[in-house]
């Protein structure tokens, strides 16, 4: 009779299964979050991408060009300074050609009136003998002479020129005419002569 009785005892139910936990929906202020910060990152490598390409393209290429502008300006300088020496030296140069050129006109003066001298003395002796022809000849030369000589001379003593050449024209005149005449203004001529070379190279 027991076993019957424990056949009638109420069987108690299973036990269920828990459930899994749900996944949580994600709301839509999520996904709009992560899409903004998908497109805040392809941004971002995109405006990276731009900065290289930019640096490559650009500013390496003009960071050359500014490293030869710099070059080319210490160049561009050196040169200048070479230029400024070389004109330094050529204004030395040129007052020194300058004192050359002074030299110069000097000595040409100098060997203009002794050359005229010479002419004036060679028709001074001439007359003395009479000989007429010789006294020409050796004045033939003298006015281009006395002409150089004036292109020589300060601007104070061109009329000193101009006096000579008036009384050499009168010497040649005479010549042949009046010796006496002729004679004196060859005197005159030579002591102009003189004076005009002692005025610039008698020592003092």
């Amino acid at each position: 009779m027991e076993p019957e009785k424990l056949n009638d005892k109420p069987i108690s139910p299973a036990p269920e299964m828990p459930k899994p936990p749900e996944r949580p929906t994600e709301s839509r202020l999520n996904r709009f979050l992560v899409r903004t910060l998908r497109w805040l990152i392809g941004i971002l490598i995109v405006m990276g991408v731009g900065a290289l390409l930019v640096i490559f393209t650009l500013y390496r290429p003009l960071q050359q060009r500014l490293g030869d502008s710099q070059v080319q300006g210490e160049q561009s300088d050196q040169r200048i300074a070479d230029l400024e020496s070389q004109i330094d030296s050529l204004s030395t140069f040129e007052g020194q050609n300058k004192d050359l050129k002074a030299e110069l006109d000097k000595s040409e003066l100098h060997v203009a009136i002794l050359s005229a001298r010479a002419d004036v003395a060679t028709a001074q002796l001439a007359l003395a003998k009479n000989d007429d022809a010789k006294a020409r000849l050796a004045l033939s030369k003298t006015p281009e002479t006395l002409k150089m000589l004036g292109g020589l001379l300060d601007a104070d003593k061109k009329k000193v020129a101009t006096d000579m050449q008036d009384r050499l024209d009168l010497a040649v005149k005479g010549i042949g005419v009046n010796t006496y005449a002729a004679a004196s203004d060859l005197d005159v001529l030579m002591t102009s002569l003189i004076e005009l070379e002692n005025a610039y190279y008698a020592k003092p």
